[in-house]
């Protein structure tokens, strides 16, 4: 059987899936084998989708948590729930609202102030249309004329680069991937649960703060429509017995994830709760704007390519790569990479490259006038 996760592996999400998966094969749960594939990109909709189409023939199943209620409702997809047969709900992670370490704020009541007081002056790191985003919008929905500036990153780790870069100021987290980066520099506001946690017992809830919210993630797993019933109701009980066990529960323990199943009616009322949560958030145009530094990679490979060509078809004897040329490569690819592979304020890399490259051309035209 494939089990699709709309993700790339080591994230949250697969990370859960194949937990699980090796549960069941250790256990001797299912007769046949269960295989992980990882089919990311759009937030989901890319594997979500092949699963739809996939035959209910029983061999296809798909774990995708409220994103897939998300992209429908932000218009990413034109499907949702309906479109597949709801198997299970497993395991439950309440979210978290995180800056900087060094940041100003020292409490949601702080930043709330300010996105009200200054609106769209904060910028929020989220996968638009996912439910990162939707916790954003819901975090501002509890505080009239709260707006905060959208900024598309994707997982849990691009967005924390983000804050750590100095791209953004605030994003949200499940605790998982909260407590993951937190020695890393990053610091949380609230938690979006009913109560306080054991994980982060200093950390207030959005409710103390005074801001009715509650957030969590929450794993379903799905199955084409019109997969027999019995086939649901098998892998329903699968999956049940998987998380009963000593060792999905000591997991579970570890990552501080509720170990919670819901089948049949609780489940259905679940989804329902949280479609009905999505459905009142007001959607608003949010412009994406492209990575610069990405930009400037593609700009150099797409010159490194035309002037491979000019010398190709060139009979010319003078050389195509002069000293300037090969130092404005080489600062694009050092700023390029500096910004992809550190999380240095991108501010300060990007002036220090403008800064370089206005060292560069001074130096060419120096030499021009030498020469002169």
């Amino acid at each position: 059987m494939k089990v699709i996760v709309p993700f790339g592996a080591g994230g949250s999400s697969d990370t859960f899936a194949r937990q699980l998966i090796r549960v069941i094969k250790k256990e001797n749960l299912f007769p046949q084998p269960l295989v992980v594939i990882n089919v990311g990109g759009a937030g989901g909709t890319i594997g979500s989708r092949r699963v739809r189409h996939a035959r209910p023939d029983g061999y296809t199943m798909l774990m995708l948590h409220e994103g897939i209620l998300t992209a429908k409702h932000a218009g990413k997809a034109v499907y949702g729930a309906e479109a597949f047969e709801a198997v299970a709900g497993t395991g439950k992670s309440p979210n978290v609202v995180a800056v900087k370490s060094e940041s100003a704020f020292d409490s949601l009541n702080d930043l709330m102030a300010e996105a009200k007081q200054s609106p769209n002056s904060l910028n929020f790191a989220a996968n638009i249309g996912a439910p990162s985003h939707f916790v954003g919008l819901i975090l501002e929905k509890a505080d009239a004329g709260t707006l905060f500036n959208f900024v598309q990153y994707g997982g849990g780790a691009e967005r924390y680069g983000a804050i750590m870069g100095g791209h953004v100021d605030m994003s949200v987290f499940s605790i998982d991937e909260y407590l993951r980066y937190k020695d890393g520099g990053l610091r949380a506001l609230a938690i979006f649960s009913d109560q306080r946690q054991a994980a982060v017992p200093d950390l207030p809830t959005a409710l103390e703060q005074g801001f009715d919210i509650k957030s969590s993630n929450m794993n379903f797993w799905w199955m084409p429509k019109g997969t027999p019933e019995g086939i649901q109701n098998k892998m329903a009980e699968v999956i049940a017995k998987a998380m009963a066990s000593k060792d999905m529960q000591e997991f579970m323990k570890t990552s501080w994830i509720e170990p919670v199943t819901l089948e049949g009616t609780q489940l259905s009322a679940e989804i329902a709760a949280r479609e009905q949560t999505i459905s009142k958030v007001s959607m608003r145009k949010v412009d994406v704007l492209p990575h610069f530094e990405r930009w400037i990679f593609g700009f150099v490979v797409v010159l490194s390519i035309l002037a491979f060509l000019q010398k190709t078809d060139s009979q010319s004897e003078e050389p195509l790569w002069n000293k300037t040329s090969l130092k404005v490569f080489a600062l694009s690819a050092i700023y390029v990479s500096i910004l992809s592979l550190t999380s240095l304020s991108y501010p300060l890399i990007s002036s220090a490259f403008v800064f370089a490259l206005g060292l560069i051309i001074a130096d060419e035209k120096k030499s021009c006038a030498t020469l002169a």
